[in-house]
């Protein structure tokens, strides 16, 4: 993380009272959506916003103009990238929020990669995300992760299968046999 992260962590952690917080938070948020807007923000930089943003959340602060920074973020080709905007989606979204159409897409090719990281963090997304209407896009890729070679994604397929059958019944019942 760079310097000036340190020094927000830091003056919010030096802070007197909740008003001076949300004053040095609200400025943080102003300066984010301005970088984050900009044209020329490289993937470091960005994933160092999305870990701001995602700091400024856990302080009880909105900020859903980085939402679909952190969706597209999960498109990128490095892990490391991908693993931060899966981050700030699991921790910024909610199962119905209207970004979770778009994520769907990353989801289902994280599912299927030959990369087994990014498809046991697409299976712990899914599993935190999910709802009833996700359910029919991903059902069949989950299904199939239970005969993975690695036994931590079959694991995680059926804590996901779970999951589903939680929320929708109907929707496993060949499986369950």
């Amino acid at each position: 993380m760079s310097k000036g992260f340190f020094e927000f962590v830091k003056s919010i952690g030096e802070s007197k009272s909740k008003q001076e917080e949300d004053r040095i938070v609200d400025h943080e948020m102003e300066t984010l959506k301005q970088r984050m807007a900009g044209k020329s923000v490289d993937d470091r930089q960005m994933r160092e916003y999305l870990i701001r943003m995602v700091y400024c959340e856990m302080l009880g602060h909105q900020s859903s103009f980085g939402y679909i920074h952190a969706v597209k973020h999960t498109r990128k080709r490095k892990l490391s990238q991908k693993r931060v905007g899966y981050l700030a989606c699991t921790l910024c979204l909610h199962k119905d929020h209207e970004l979770m159409v778009l994520l769907v897409g990353g989801l289902q090719n994280d599912l299927i990669s030959a990369n087994q990281l990014e498809v046991a963090t697409a299976l712990t997304v899914v599993c935190k995300l999910v709802n009833r209407e996700i359910i029919p896009a991903l059902l069949q890729q989950v299904i199939k992760l239970v005969d993975h070679k690695e036994a931590n994604i079959r694991k995680k397929a059926v804590m996901v299968l779970h999951r589903f059958f939680q929320l929708d019944p109907d929707c496993v019942p060949g499986i369950i046999d």
